[in-house]
């Protein structure tokens, strides 16, 4: 019993991975934004990426809890249809993959693998659970928090490329658990949300950010299947209950 809620737990921390970091690419886009509202930067970004029909990337995702700061890395593939999967060079073996019906969220050092049926709680109108990989889901995501600049000055200069980057500050409209806050950089040019930074009730942040995007990248479908050898563990549905 211990083991089976030690191996939920990570799953549900991977899991968020793909509800947090999923959502954070768009397309090519180019104006003047001295004008821009911040719905008028969200619609740039949902259109943008309802256009994006696939994309490869480099990622980093860094936890800071408790001062202990935990980083992993590795590569990102999306097409369009849900299928998304994240390959982890650190930790090596790690991966989360989805081909739009099942994500399957491995964890090569406890050789198990958490099997979630993305189709449970069909009677949600706004699309299946755990899809903000998908125009539905990201449309989710900003019905679900409020959001606004984070100051005045838009776009902000970031001194770490010298890039304009619109910055979006979103608070949940109901705590609800997971992520309450959230802080989006837009890069102005492209419609890209290149960095992500997400806060939980308990002082837990997470920054996703990406690096050398290749949009519209030729993937092939067999990339996003995943089959688990005969000795890994399989736990079905860790990240949420068909109740």
């Amino acid at each position: 019993m211990k083991d089976t809620r030690s191996n939920r737990s990570i799953f549900i921390a991977l899991g968020l991975v793909v509800l947090f970091g999923s959502f954070s690419l768009g397309a090519q886009s180019s104006a003047k934004h001295h004008w821009n509202s911040p719905s008028e930067v969200v619609k740039k970004v949902r259109k943008t990426f309802s256009d994006l029909k696939s994309y490869k990337a480099d990622f980093v995702i860094q936890t800071e809890a408790n001062k202990k700061v935990v980083t992993k890395k590795g590569v990102c593939y999306y097409k369009k249809g849900g299928k998304i999967k994240y390959e982890f060079s650190d930790p090596s073996g790690d991966e989360i993959v989805s081909d739009g019906k099942t994500l399957w969220i491995f964890i090569k050092r406890l050789n198990a693998a958490g099997k979630q049926d993305l189709t449970l709680n069909k009677s949600n109108k706004s699309g299946p659970i755990f899809s903000p990989m998908t125009e539905e889901g990201l449309s989710r995501i900003f019905r679900k928090y409020h959001y606004k600049f984070e100051s005045i000055e838009q776009p902000q200069i970031s001194p770490k490329d010298n890039r304009q980057y619109f910055v979006l500050a979103l608070e949940q409209r109901e705590k609800i658990g997971g992520y309450e806050t959230m802080t989006l950089y837009v890069d102005a040019q492209t419609s890209f949300i290149k960095k992500a930074v997400a806060s939980d009730g308990r002082g837990k942040t997470t920054t996703v950010e990406f690096f050398g995007v290749d949009p519209n990248a030729d993937i092939e479908d067999g990339v996003f299947n995943f089959r688990p050898d005969g000795n890994s563990k399989i736990v079905n549905n860790p990240l949420v209950s068909e109740e």
